[in-house]
């Protein structure tokens, strides 16, 4: 942008160097790392590096030039960015599935319940995930200008938030949380290339039961989700998926008539 506005090729160059430098590091760091087989613990820590790292540099590529478009193109854009990495990923990883190794294999027993120390690592990283996020957005200054950018960008830009800045750690944060959130459950079921969209669906469906915007009420949502999609599994196999994401109707509809009015209207 600089070099097209300036005609300045030095600009453009310490731009790109900017957005490229971590990302190629990491990557280089990684590319050394793997046929040497670290401990898990450090191929874990390799693997939510590279992919957060990346998080800034699909902003850089792919959104920042459209920050400012209707949230329908963004959408559709988005649609797209997931079919190019689901094709990327078909290409890198191939269509067999992965899992990789458990955390703690050690076994609980509860009562009738059993649980396994990987069930366990995932609850406690789930509720210290709520516990930070709340802390960020609540208490630092980061936080509350992501969320003044996401509320009026304009206004946020009028204060001197520079919502480039804004959403390159968005997209960070997601990647992170995205990278996290695969260690963990990947040890629990098997992954492939295009989980990611299913799974993130039933995320959504759980958030948009927990209202969007309460972390304590998304989590209840996504357990919710879980305790019908498991004696779905049971009753109705076949339509298990079908009866999950048919939850988000009536939830959507009662929303619509409680909210009484929409801010489009204004």
């Amino acid at each position: 942008a600089a070099w097209q506005r300036l005609h300045q090729p030095s600009a453009a160059a310490k731009a790109l160097l900017r957005t490229l430098v971590v990302p190629v590091a990491i990557a280089a760091i990684t590319a050394w790392a793997a046929p040497r087989q670290f401990p898990l613990l450090v191929q874990a820590l390799l693997s939510v590096c590279i992919v957060t790292a990346f998080g800034p540099l699909m902003y850089r590529v792919v959104y920042q030039s459209l920050a400012d478009t209707s949230t329908l193109v963004l959408l559709i854009v988005s649609v797209g960015v997931h079919f190019a990495m689901t094709g990327l990923g078909l290409l890198f990883f191939g269509a067999e599935g992965f899992r990789n190794p458990t955390f703690w294999d050690q076994r609980f027993q509860l009562g009738a319940v059993n649980l396994n120390g990987q069930a366990i690592i995932i609850c406690t990283a789930s509720l210290a995930l709520i516990v930070l996020l709340w802390l960020f957005f609540e208490r630092t200054l980061f936080g509350k200008a992501l969320r003044a950018t996401a509320i009026n960008r304009l206004g946020a830009r009028l204060m001197g938030i520079s919502t480039h800045t804004a959403g390159s750690l968005t997209l960070a944060m997601a990647a992170l949380i995205g990278a996290l959130s695969g260690l963990l459950i990947g040890p629990t079921t098997t992954i492939f290339y295009d989980s990611g969209f299913l799974i993130g669906l039933k995320g959504f469906v759980a958030a948009v039961i927990g209202g969007l915007a309460s972390y304590p009420a998304a989590a209840i949502g996504a357990l919710f989700v879980g305790i019908v999609e498991a004696f779905s599994s049971f009753w109705a196999s076949a339509f298990k998926e079908v009866i999950v994401f048919t939850l988000i109707l009536p939830i959507l509809l009662w929303r619509s008539l409680a909210s009484g009015h929409s801010d489009d209207d204004h």
